[in-house]
């Protein structure tokens, strides 16, 4: 194991978990699934407390999925979103809901398979699987079943 490349990732209040740590130094990238900073203030389940303001802590790429705008979490992702401007971020939703794909199948299915790219290209550099996700014609970006709101420019 390389430990000088290191990502945290989180579904729903896993999510907040996973930006409150990405402010560590030591992470590279995050990866928030169904997730984002309550628009409300409220803590939630997860018991972690965690402001917008935290984002300007974030200091690596930075991958945000959501299940569409039937996600509960989906206009607080919106949100952190356009809120994250000096770092490299991604967007994007396929319309599944707050659960995401993880239960879809065995192994996760699209979700598992984002994290998987990403974290290939983030953590090895990966080039095919960056291109998953680099400008506007990225594969994400020219699958009719994802939509991607911000893809990361080269």
């Amino acid at each position: 194991a390389d430990l000088s490349r290191i990502a945290v990732a989180g579904h729903s209040c896993g999510g907040l978990q996973a930006i409150k740590a990405a402010a560590d130094p030591r992470i590279d990238t995050a990866l928030i699934f169904n997730s984002g900073i309550y628009n409300s203030g409220f803590r939630g389940v997860s018991g972690i407390e965690v402001s917008k303001d935290e984002l300007a802590n974030l200091h690596g790429p930075i991958a945000y999925v959501t299940g569409g705008t039937t996600d509960i979490a989906h206009a607080n992702s919106v949100d952190d979103v356009s809120r994250i401007n000096h770092v490299p971020v991604f967007f994007s939703w396929l319309p599944v809901g707050h659960g995401g794909t993880f239960w879809k199948a065995a192994d996760g299915a699209e979700w598992a398979e984002f994290a998987v790219h990403w974290l290939d290209w983030q953590l090895r550099d990966d080039q095919e699987a960056a291109s998953w996700f680099v400008g506007a014609d990225c594969g994400l970006c020219r699958n009719t079943e994802w939509t991607v709101e911000r893809f990361i420019e080269r």
